[in-house]
């Protein structure tokens, strides 16, 4: 049976079209990817389906009936419910409140709280979320609070379910225990939108997947009938034909590794510790090099990045930037030395999103501007123009508030306002969560041109793939300790995976 069918969907936001043809439909007891390129229309396609939006024009179909959704409210009495890629939840409250708010329970006219804690307690368990339901939200680590939005979504009991980038937070172990979940809501006659820049995700969970391109339908992939093979969902999204990937590695030589070592360590840390988090941890990093942080999610990898970046004090050890010792009490000092931090969260840390795209590009030079009061307004807006060139920003429109971008456009910004400070030491912490395919090379080539122009680039990715393909070394993380180094020539899926579980592998050849 069709559940839904959406048909020549439109909708456009200050004359910039978003959606200009799309169309799809959706089976009962399926789970169908929706795959595109950040600014493709997806986000904006979920939105209208939830009834956060309301399209400029087409037809939409739920239970092969003609239906307007107006508000949140109608889609949910439709029966619809979505996981939103930017967390719907309330800090101040607890777990089971997030969950319960908007159907709270109740008996004989008065609030039920226990049966409320009791049904949270029930959807949690569905996917082996083990958080105290009366914890608060603002006390919850990222990766739960996207498991508990996963949660509020699952307790409407929802005959279709939109997931926009459910994954982009969770571990392999989170994201396995979803994908059971959403299994068996499909057995259950459940229909599942799954949208995901992560490809082989899409080809492990979805029954098919249709892609969007510059807001149009573009083509569909059926995984009953077509091998469940990523290169076959790329040239969807991008129009243009796979090219295999060349490992950072294979262009590394032995005598360009000699050369990095010769240039010596831009920045050190020597018995660095930090409470429970962090313990003993040594690291150099090269000038010119790209040096990644594998391991677990949340094993002490964005601490190594929020010392070095002036965000967390009350470290004990050394720190050397240029072979010099430095406390790096804040982020203007770290700043000052050539260190930028690509954060984990853009839209809570790397962005003003009120603000134009030309004040976010800016925003770093202008803080650390020195001299005449008055700023040299035509050398500035050269530099965002060059930044938005640098990083293909699109559109390349300085006055554009950034909170109307894609992710991936947003993220572009990110790293555009630091280029303007030629940055001797990049901190990257997993850039490119929640972008497209197209996005993510573009963003690995900018840091590729850095490195050889001698930036010294530390790079976490939750995505060992990444970590492969982009780097010079790799040191695994492990309960906020080093436990395991690996160059380019010895870098595998296999070791890596491995060496995150702090386990010896008895076929591995030394």
């Amino acid at each position: 049976m069709t559940v839904l069918e959406a048909s020549h969907i439109t909708k456009s936001f200050a004359g910039v079209r978003a959606l200009a043809d799309a169309n799809f439909l959706l089976r009962s007891g399926e789970i169908c990817g929706l795959v595109g390129a950040n600014g493709s229309g997806k986000t904006t396609f979920a939105r209208i389906m939830s009834g956060l939006l309301m399209p400029d024009s087409g037809t939409l179909r739920l239970y092969e009936k003609a239906v307007n959704l107006r508000s949140r409210m109608d889609a949910e009495h439709a029966r619809m419910a979505m996981v939103h890629q930017n967390l719907s939840l309330v800090p101040e409250m607890t777990i089971w409140e997030n969950i319960a708010m908007g159907r709270e329970a109740t008996r004989s006219g008065f609030l039920d709280n226990r049966a409320a804690v009791a049904q949270a307690e029930a959807v949690m368990r569905t996917v082996d979320v083990k958080i105290p339901v009366h914890e608060r939200v603002k006390n919850i680590a990222p990766d739960e609070k996207q498991l508990v939005e996963i949660c509020k979504a699952l307790a409407k009991d929802p005959r279709i379910l939109i997931l926009d980038e459910p994954t982009a937070s969770l571990d392999f172990h989170q994201v396995e225990s979803l994908f059971r979940a959403v299994r068996a809501l499909k057995e259950r006659g459940v229909a599942i939108i799954f949208i995901s820049h992560r490809l082989y995700e899409i080809a492990k969970i979805c029954d098919r997947l249709v892609a969007f391109r510059n807001g149009e339908t573009v083509g569909e992939l059926d995984f009953a009938a077509q091998p469940r093979d990523e290169k076959l969902i790329i040239p969807l999204i991008t129009g243009q034909e796979v090219k295999e990937r060349v490992r950072r590695g294979a262009r590394v030589r032995n005598e360009d590794m000699a050369r990095l070592s010769d240039r010596g360590p831009a920045v050190e840390m020597r018995g660095v510790s930090l409470g429970r988090r962090l313990t003993d941890v040594s690291l150099s990093l090269r000038r010119g090099e790209v040096l990644g942080l594998g391991g677990l999610q949340g094993q002490g990898q964005e601490d190594i990045l929020q010392i070095l970046a002036g965000y967390l004090r009350g470290y004990s050890g050394e720190i050397l930037v240029d072979g010099k010792p430095h406390a790096l009490r804040n982020t203007r000092e770290a700043i000052r030395k050539g260190i930028a931090l690509i954060p984990g969260d853009r839209q809570k840390e790397g962005l003003f999103l009120d603000h134009t795209v030309l004040s976010n590009l800016l925003y770093p030079k202008v803080s650390l501007h020195r001299g005449s009061f008055f700023l040299p307004a035509k050398g500035y807006q050269r530099i965002a123009a060059d930044a938005m060139s640098a990083v293909s920003l699109q559109p390349p429109n300085p006055r554009l508030v950034v909170s109307q971008l894609s992710g991936g456009n947003q993220q572009k910004v990110v790293v555009g306002k630091w280029l303007a400070l030629s940055p001797k030491v990049l901190l990257l912490n997993d850039p490119t969560k929640g972008v497209d395919v197209g996005t993510r090379q573009n963003l690995y080539a900018i840091i590729s041109q850095l490195a050889q122009a001698g930036t010294s680039v530390l790079l976490y990715a939750s995505d060992n793939e990444e970590l492969i393909a982009n780097c010079d070394r790799v040191l695994i993380v492990f309960e906020g300790r080093i436990v395991k180094e690996f160059s380019a020539e010895e870098i595998s899926e296999e070791k890596l995976v491995v060496s995150s579980l702090n386990v010896e592998h008895s076929g591995e050849n030394e």
